[in-house]
């Protein structure tokens, strides 16, 4: 029993790991495609609903899915209530964005969203119906199905989407894939799931989630309006092609950061729950750990910041090149933003999980002062969003200091080392990147440089972390 129950999981997180990763991969390959083909333009009329679709789509599920994957039993009658009242929050959210999408057109000054906006909203209402399906099948480890769901998903809908440019259905093409991914998905997972209501809806048990949930919500409701709230800044006073640079640029940003930080934290917030009763050895994990995201996350973000001109010159052509500043000031919050997410895990394995919310909201408060405060361009809002963020990393160091024996010289101690070498690698980059060769040329040469002048002084100077996160990454690590 004990045997297969370890098969199982070890599949799951296999498979789990195939549908984040797989997903992205697909997304991210779409997105190439379809940012050689539009317009900034087309990219900035979609992201000025972003905003509104993410706050619908927490508010909609309403953290109901931690609380019911973590409860021992769950009746049908309870399903059939969620079910009930996220499809009625759905079609509520729907309809009242439905009757502003005038007002948000006018916000705007793009009165395309008028007719746009009440066609992408319908991702809402899809993905309501998708939530009580996630949580059976969650709760039944079938994470394989899930995986197929969301890939198949992701790939018909880039399909489709990718015809419907060269068809020359310009930004309405982005606005399909919005809403075709999530219908596909819901479609698949009920067809995939042998869960079906069946019984009347016990309305009950909506208010002893909320109870749990309440928090979760809040936390995600602040940090999703944070993570969007420059949109509709940028959106009305700079317009729909700046706009679309600066969410093309935050999404280059965004995925190296969210994989090395869901990678990492994902590994280590097991290890470290397990060992809370061996303080020595949970400091000793969590040091190693911390150098691994440091070497992991300064090369990449560094690195591409040396090279990311030719990087968009040859992937993305040369209507681009106005995201590569954005980016560039973009990535210095990247280098922490890793860090900050293994601290707030280490808050909660600590069981101090209002300290992670503290800290969530210090860094969501430092960047809505630096915003009001620094809004005359996009770029002081970009060097305001870095500043928020190294200063809340600054923070992180003396919460830390006094949840665990990790003093602050000590955490710096970790990672300015894999910091100096890619400060080194970095600038040999770009010395190459001066060369009077072709962009192609240039790129190569760089990623060549780049790998070798990292990965021969960390060996040069003793380091064992690329052992270290060779092991984490196949599940060696103990």
């Amino acid at each position: 029993m004990a045997e297969d129950l370890k098969k199982e999981t070890t599949r799951s997180i296999l498979w789990n790991a195939i549908d984040k990763v797989g997903f992205q991969v697909v997304a991210f390959v779409v997105g190439l495609v379809t940012l050689r083909l539009l317009s900034p333009g087309d990219f900035g009329l979609i992201g000025a609903l972003a905003i509104f679709t993410a706050l619908s789509n927490i508010l909609t599920e309403s953290g109901f899915t931690s609380a019911m994957v973590r409860r021992k039993h769950n009746t049908d009658a309870e399903y059939v209530a969620v079910l009930c009242f996220n499809v009625f929050l759905g079609l509520a959210f729907y309809l009242l964005l439905f009757l502003c999408s005038g007002w948000i057109a006018e916000y705007y000054r793009m009165p395309e969203l008028a007719s746009l906006a009440p066609f992408l909203f319908l991702s809402i209402v899809f993905n309501s119906f998708g939530v009580v399906q996630s949580i059976v099948l969650t709760r039944n480890l079938a994470f394989k199905k899930m995986s197929v769901a969301s890939l198949i998903s992701a790939v018909v809908s880039g399909i489709v989407t990718i015809a419907m440019i060269y068809m020359g259905y310009g930004y309405w093409s982005l606005a399909w894939q919005v809403v075709l991914q999530p219908a596909i998905r819901v479609v698949l997972l009920w067809v995939f799931s042998d869960w079906w209501p069946r019984c009347k809806p016990d309305f009950s048990v909506i208010r002893e989630l909320f109870t749990f949930s309440f928090s979760l919500i809040a936390s995600s409701l602040m940090n999703t309006f944070v993570r969007y709230v420059y949109n509709p800044i940028i959106g009305r006073y700079f317009g729909d092609e700046r706009l679309g640079y600066y969410s093309e640029s935050y999404k280059f940003y965004f995925l190296p950061v969210n994989i090395v930080a869901s990678t990492f934290s994902g590994v280590a917030y097991p290890v470290l729950s397990k060992l809370n009763d061996d303080e020595p050895r949970q400091l000793n994990y969590l040091r190693k750990m911390m150098r691994m995201v440091a070497f992991c996350i300064f090369p990449i973000m560094l690195g591409a910041m040396a090279c990311f001109d030719n990087v968009v010159e040859v992937v993305l052509t040369e209507k681009w090149m106005p995201i590569v500043p954005y980016f560039r000031v973009l990535a210095i919050a990247g280098l922490v933003a890793p860090m900050h997410s293994m601290y707030l895990n280490l808050m909660v394995v600590k069981g101090f999980p209002k300290k992670n919310f503290e800290l969530e909201v210090i860094r969501n408060a430092l960047t809505l002062l630096l915003l009001l405060l620094f809004h005359d361009t996009i770029e002081q809002m970009l060097w305001g969003f870095v500043a928020a963020n190294l200063l809340s990393y600054v923070v992180d160091l003396f919460f830390v200091r006094k949840v665990v024996r990790y003093s602050i010289r000590e955490q710096l101690w970790d990672v300015f080392p894999y910091l100096f070498i890619s400060c080194f690698m970095a600038a040999t980059v770009f010395l190459v990147g001066c060369l009077d060769w072709s962009a192609m040329a240039k790129l190569i040469v760089q990623l060549l440089v780049g790998v070798t002048a990292y990965i021969l002084p960390a060996k040069v100077l003793g380091s064992n972390v690329l052992n270290d996160v060779i092991a984490v990454l196949t599940k060696k690590n103990s």
